[in-house]
């Protein structure tokens, strides 16, 4: 889709209003711009970037709002690697951004991005690691480092302990991050199995394990107990899973 350059325009000229609601509006409108739409558009790709950070509206004192900042996140990743100013502009947010939300963001707008932002590869496991930086964020940076840095040293050992960590929310996360990154589901299939008796995360679980496959079959006596569950929607998602990886085993336990 080529992007309508007069709408463009209106946005553009939106990020520098007086109104923070004209400069969220026109930042969220950028942030709908996906990344095949800025495939062959340098001078829409230029004039974004120099107004969303050479420019420095993330920087000025009028636009520190919350809001404007995460949907600039969005909006970076999608450009992604059609500007060279792009990754160390997410990693300056990630790293030195002082709302989480916003940080959430830019990891995930790293992790679009993929192999390509390997260079925000250490900032991103020392946010794995920060037990202090909150689960939304934490979970945001598992699911990143696998896609920025899946055979780089050091990715699968960050992810096999995040796998195993105290939040269930960053180790459901991890652990499936762990099998998209390392191919190898042992490991990543016995984390995710031992979620399943945790209310907090035991549907994000399952459905981890659906998403495996036939490759979970080291789950099965977890989920086949699961499925003894009163809790009808979370039977559900277990039974769900089993029938993907295990259809016989499903049909002789007498799960429908």
């Amino acid at each position: 889709m080529k992007i309508n350059m007069k709408e463009f325009n209106d946005h553009l000229a939106g990020l520098a209003h007086g109104d923070p609601a004209v400069r969220r509006k026109a930042i969220s409108e950028l942030a709908k711009y996906s990344g095949p739409d800025w495939q062959g558009n340098p001078e829409a790709v230029s004039a974004a970037v120099a107004a969303v950070v050479n420019g420095s509206p993330l920087r000025a004192a009028k636009s520190l709002d919350v809001a404007f900042r995460a949907e600039a996140a969005k909006a970076l990743g999608n450009i992604g690697l059609e500007s060279p100013a792009v990754v160390p502009e997410l990693l300056r947010l990630l790293e030195k951004d002082a709302d989480a939300g916003v940080r959430t963001e830019a990891a995930r707008a790293l992790g679009k991005i993929g192999e390509g932002a390997a260079a925000a590869r250490r900032a991103i496991t020392a946010v794995l690691h920060d037990t202090g930086a909150g689960d939304l964020l934490r979970a945001a940076a598992a699911w990143a480092l696998a896609r920025v840095a899946p055979s780089l040293p050091g990715t699968v050992a960050a992810l096999s302990a995040a796998a195993n960590d105290r939040s269930g929310h960053v180790g459901v996360c991890a652990a499936e991050a762990l099998w998209k990154a390392s191919g190898e589901s042992s490991g990543a299939v016995l984390a995710l199995a031992a979620r399943l008796d945790d209310p907090a995360v035991r549907h994000a679980a399952a459905h981890a394990l659906y998403r495996i496959g036939p490759e979970a079959k080291r789950a099965l006596p977890a989920l086949l107990a699961a499925a003894k569950t009163k809790d009808r929607l979370f039977q559900q998602s277990v039974v769900m899973a089993l029938r993907k990886i295990d259809p016989e085993a499903t049909a002789k336990a007498g799960l429908k």
